[in-house]
């Protein structure tokens, strides 16, 4: 548990108010914190969660080349709270905005405000074949998997690429085949084997300002970009990916991002869209149609990447917002600020770095942000979870 913080002195017009957040990713964590740091004395802040635990969820990345263990990308929520932030470890089995409760297994928990940053799942299984045929490294469990499977690998051609929208961290997949060909040299494998890029994009990536920079790098490692390849359906027994036009694709392993959805207790709300994302302010953040009651991170229909910086940008201004409701004073904006530091291979990587108004100006790949992000990598306990 971290140490008690100072709570700053402000003007207090609502006293003893209790706010849930439900969710222990990034953003809710963040925002319980940020609340710790800065909520009137009296306050209450209680974070729920499905498990004790919180993950950094970008390490899964590096987890299918050996190069990060799950024990070391999880840590008990209990460790990474202020003192003043209660944890509640039980998945929602509801959300009643009309009585203003979480339904918990067993127990409710009212609440003055409610932040929710349930993050979103992969989902495989929307498309046919997808889940008994290809490997993602977005969940610990699929993470693994991967790893036996290239640890088994001996050659042949593989296709890594986006199998649908939304997945969280959009340049996941381009990182991904970067280290998967570093992976096969070191291995001896990457003159026996073929690389392909699949995406249902015109080009390799809907950031204008980074396509130069990717197309450079895959022309570097021989990687074959196949756009315009929207997956219908996924043939396991053939290893064969077919597109919506009729195009085919067979590999010896397919690495295919699956589309990602929101939280089931989010798609019983009735509020969201089909894929039971929430409906929130771009500037706000609060959720569309209801009182005091806020949304952040991948749960949100937001057009901002779903990234950890995202989420983490989020969570301050959402913390900073109930504050404000609960003092009296004007509420912060929002202004999409995101920014990703993408590792392109040859221990290198670029940034990029935009917001609702202003694209991204990525510079050259250099080894100056390749050991910025390796360094997060180390740091990330101690940088994100305090909310400083």
């Amino acid at each position: 548990m971290l140490p008690r913080p100072h709570t700053f002195g402000l003007e207090v017009s609502k006293m003893g108010a209790h706010i849930v957040i439900v969710g222990g990713g990034v953003g809710g964590l963040v925002t319980a914190n940020r609340l710790a740091l800065l909520a009137p004395g009296e306050t209450q802040i209680t974070l729920v969660n499905a498990t004790r635990m919180h993950t950094y969820q970008q390490g899964w990345l590096y987890v299918p080349f050996g190069e990060e263990d799950k024990k070391r990308l999880q840590k008990p929520l209990k460790r990474l709270v202020y003192e003043r932030v209660a944890v509640v470890p039980q998945p929602v089995v509801a959300i009643d905005f009309d009585h203003c409760e979480v339904r918990l297994d067993g127990q409710s928990l009212r609440y003055d405000f409610l932040v929710i940053a349930t993050g979103c799942e992969p989902n495989p299984t929307e498309i046919t074949g997808l889940a008994e045929g290809a490997h993602h490294f977005h969940s610990a469990e699929a993470a693994l998997r991967l790893r036996n499977a290239l640890s088994e690998f001996e050659g042949g051609r593989i296709v890594v690429g986006v199998a649908g929208l939304p997945y969280k961290c959009p340049p996941s997949p381009i990182e991904f085949v970067c280290l998967l060909h570093e992976h096969l040299v070191r291995r001896g494998l990457r003159q026996k084997t073929e690389l392909l890029y699949a995406t249902p994009l015109p080009r390799v990536f809907h950031l204008e300002p980074l396509v130069p920079l990717f197309e450079e790098r895959f022309e570097r490692f021989g990687i074959r970009l196949v756009p315009f390849f929207t997956l219908e359906a996924f043939e396991p027994d053939k290893k064969k990916a077919i597109s919506m036009d009729g195009t085919e694709l067979t590999a010896d392993l397919f690495v295919l991002v699956p589309p990602h959805c929101g939280a089931e207790c989010l798609k019983k709300l009735g509020i969201g869209d089909a894929k039971g994302f929430l409906p929130v302010d771009r500037y706000t953040l609060k959720v569309q149609g209801q009182e005091r009651v806020y949304a952040l991170g991948d749960c949100t229909n937001l057009t901002t990447p779903k990234a950890l910086t995202a989420a983490y940008r989020q969570a301050f201004v959402v913390a900073e917002n109930i504050v404000a409701e609960l003092t009296g004073k004007e509420l912060r904006r929002y202004n999409g600020q995101v920014g990703c530091v993408i590792e392109l291979g040859d221990g290198e990587a670029t940034v990029a770095s935009f917001d609702y108004d202003n694209p991204p100006h990525p510079p050259k790949p250099n080894p100056t942000l390749f050991r910025q992000k390796r360094a997060l990598r180390r740091l990330y306990w101690q940088v994100i979870p305090p909310a400083l």
